[in-house]
């Protein structure tokens, strides 16, 4: 999320820029993230600001470390920053990574700098702590046709619990660290590496692995994060992996920078 106004810490901002422009300026196109990073860390220090260089983070779930995070830089105790070295503009991953480290360190701004391309790219995220109304979506007969209510219901519960506990903004991955410790808790059983045999007009393929979680052989579910809504195109392969599983129903639970979104997916 970016920030438009007023600026926060604009003079700490500009120094730090400024200090990743001149890292830039001395290294040069084509080298490592690693080469830029040090000699960054050089500049902000001659600067006379206080940089910690490659601090940790944790986070945990229901007793349970699901995440240890290697953060590039904290400075001054008041911005994260985030270094990349990348040949094109920066990623959604990029964005989700750095709000994560923002949440976990309970700070708003983090910087984004991009040192891939023919200069530095710089690009200032904000994390406003809120949390927006979630959302449902269902699609019409999901649950005329639905068999296992008691299962759509334990996964619905734990989807909530995670967001109770953890709200908006983290990364994907999170989200399906603490799904799993849920589902286990439960003793509900699912498999997270689920294996689709595509066969066509006697042409056979390799088995597609999918990223999608087949919950007590019943209920695909996908666990997504981003910044306001699911693709159109996860909507779409859950209609296809249903289709080619022989399933009919499906749960996308999406957390998106402010709230939690559940579409339920019917496939004839």
């Amino acid at each position: 999320m970016e920030e438009n106004t007023p600026l926060i810490y604009e003079e700490l901002s500009y120094k730090i820029i400024g200090c990743a422009f001149e890292a830039f300026k001395i290294v040069g196109a084509g080298f490592d993230e690693i080469n830029y990073h040090k000699i960054f860390h050089h500049y902000l220090t001659r600067q006379g600001l206080q940089a910690k260089y490659k601090p940790t983070a944790h986070l945990d779930y229901l007793n349970n470390q699901i995440g240890d995070f290697e953060i590039d830089e904290i400075v001054e105790d008041k911005i994260v920053v985030e270094l990349k070295c990348i040949q094109t503009g920066f990623l959604n991953d990029n964005l989700a990574q750095i709000i994560t480290y923002l949440k976990l360190l309970k700070l708003r701004l983090g910087l984004l700098i991009n040192f891939g391309l023919h200069k530095a790219f710089t690009k200032r995220v904000i994390f406003d702590a809120k949390h927006e109304q979630n959302t449902e979506s269902w699609d019409k007969n999901f649950f005329s046709t639905l068999e296992a209510k008691n299962i759509l219901d334990e996964v619905v519960s734990s989807v909530n619990n995670i967001d109770n506990e953890l709200g908006p903004g983290y990364h994907s991955e999170i989200y399906k660290a603490c799904f799993k410790i849920e589902l286990n808790h439960r003793k509900i059983a699912y498999d997270n590496n689920v294996r689709i045999n595509l066969e066509i007009e006697n042409i056979k393929f390799n088995p597609k692995t999918i990223d999608y979680w087949l919950v007590n052989k019943a209920l695909l579910v996908a666990i997504l994060a981003g910044s306001e809504k699911p693709r159109v195109y996860d909507i779409f392969r859950m209609r296809s992996y249903l289709r080619r599983l022989n399933l009919h129903h499906g749960l996308i639970a999406f957390w998106s920078e402010t709230n939690l979104q559940l579409f339920g997916i019917y496939q004839r």
